[in-house]
């Protein structure tokens, strides 16, 4: 199996940085650090049907053993179990690694590891959750600084929509028809047995996306009104603001699903657009049966989270000035120690990284070269 090449030194600052950044946000918010297991359980991932097999990473020694795919699963568990008598609601964030195998195009398993940062909400006695998970995601990209000229899209679905479409087809197609639409696949749609009106709509939302209100009034004049539709309406109605003072687009998708099979409710993409090119930075949802599986006496089960890819993040985020700057202090006089450590505190309080040399430097010929062997940008004498 190969492994995805080391990422450089550089890239490592700029990680701790928006990591810092964002631990400061989520402790704003009241949230507490978590550390998860590095190891799951393969069966309870098979079992919940989390994820496909062959997309986790075993243990060679023990194969009923695998590297976290994500971090949900482990925490919500962990609440279940060590926490299961701390005051609800629990709000949890963490950082760390993921695990993910892939097929390149040789057919050549990959070993990729993920950097990413989350947090969990779990047991709130509310009916929207979300109004304060999405509340922290969008506080958190806001501090984090992202470039100007990258475009901010919040993707949005529900499992409640796609149980809303396919309500009447129990009995039809239930399958078909839900694969095809999480598909987008027309082709297939064309050829099930069902009503021409019902294709007719099914079709137009294939590729319906845009503005809340105009999708939700969309659903509404196709299936009438419903519960559904109307918190769904509510919970737009608070976020949309939030979004539009961070400047983030809102698009619902009644289609969209995602990857994980851990979501039930509402679920959502936050997805950066530079130029042409688009990548996700964030994901997550509410996974309220997650939490009824692993303690069916939970009073309040309620779980959602998100979780933030650092490594696709990094590309979009604002250069520090200091990030790339890194001093190596020198003076000629060894009376002027005292005065070079006291530089070199003050330089740290202000994030900048410096390197003393403790040794007076009589040469100014050797202070490009020992700058050179620091790995350091530019020289400071102290005088």
């Amino acid at each position: 199996m190969n492994t995805i090449k080391e990422i450089n030194l550089i890239d490592v600052r700029k990680n701790s940085q928006i990591i810092n950044t964002l631990n400061k946000v989520y402790r704003l918010w009241g949230y507490e650090k978590v550390s998860p297991s590095i190891i799951n359980n393969v069966e309870i991932l098979k079992g919940r049907e989390i994820i496909k097999q062959n997309e986790l990473v075993s243990l060679v020694s023990n194969k009923s053993l695998c590297l976290r795919p994500e971090m949900t699963t482990s925490i919500v568990k962990l609440i279940s179990t060590r926490f299961i008598n701390k005051k609800r609601p629990v709000r949890l964030w963490n950082n760390g690694t993921i695990f993910e195998k892939i097929e390149d195009a040789k057919n050549s398993q990959i070993l990729n590891e993920r950097l990413q940062s989350g947090v969990e909400l779990i047991g709130y006695n509310s009916n929207f959750p979300e109004i304060e998970v999405i509340s922290i995601l969008f506080d958190a990209i806001n501090k984090l600084k992202i470039k100007d000229n990258c475009n901010l899209i919040f993707l949005v679905s529900s499992t409640t929509i796609m149980e809303l479409i396919l309500k009447k087809y129990i009995d039809n197609n239930y399958e078909q028809i839900k694969e095809c639409m999480i598909n987008l696949d027309q082709d297939d749609l064309n050829n099930l047995d069902i009503d021409i009106e019902d294709k007719k709509n099914l079709k137009d939302l294939l590729y319906t996306r845009g503005a809340p209100s105009k999708v939700l009034n969309k659903l509404t004049d196709i299936y009438g009104n419903s519960k559904v539709l109307d918190d769904l309406r509510y919970l737009f109605n608070i976020i949309t603001p939030i979004a539009s003072k961070h400047k983030i687009q809102i698009q619902l998708d009644p289609t969209f699903q995602p990857h994980l099979n851990i979501y039930e409710g509402m679920v959502f993409q936050l997805i950066c657009v530079d130029k042409n090119e688009k990548s996700i930075i964030a994901k997550g949802g509410r996974y309220d049966e997650l939490v009824r599986y692993f303690n069916p006496s939970e009073k309040f089960p309620t779980g959602l989270g998100f979780s933030i890819s650092i490594d696709n993040l990094r590309k979009y985020i604002k250069e520090e000035d200091t990030l790339n700057k890194k001093i190596l202090l020198v003076f000629r006089d060894k009376k002027l120690l005292t005065k070079a450590i006291k530089t070199q505190s003050k330089l740290h309080d202000s994030g900048i990284v410096s390197i003393l040399e403790i040794n007076p430097v009589e040469e100014i010929v050797n202070v490009e070269n020992m700058m050179n062997e620091n790995g350091c940008t530019e020289i400071m004498w102290v005088t």
